[in-house]
């Protein structure tokens, strides 16, 4: 079992505060990414699986991307490979 990727990052709610956290792994074996994840806004936390593709993965390399939502608010959670995070900042 060798892992394809994975990253652990905070998250911003709505007002810029780190109140949330996630948690994204995938095996090279499995066709599916395993997500832990703390909503910044409501603190929901949740487990779930998402298929590793679009709409929950786009692009390829520097330019991946990866979108979800919380299940209880809805709250839209958009990732930036983190190298291209840091130059933003």
């Amino acid at each position: 079992m060798a892992l394809e990727y994975i990253t652990t990052r905070e998250l911003e709610n709505s007002s810029g505060q780190n109140t949330g956290k996630i948690r994204i792994s995938k095996l090279k074996e499995e066709t599916n990414a395993t997500i832990d994840l703390t909503c910044p806004e409501c603190k929901n936390d949740e487990k779930r699986k998402e298929v590793w593709g679009e709409p929950f993965v786009t692009g390829t390399g520097a330019n991946k991307k990866f979108a979800l939502q919380c299940n209880k608010c809805g709250f839209k959670i958009k990732l930036l490979k983190l190298k291209k995070e840091v130059k933003k900042k």
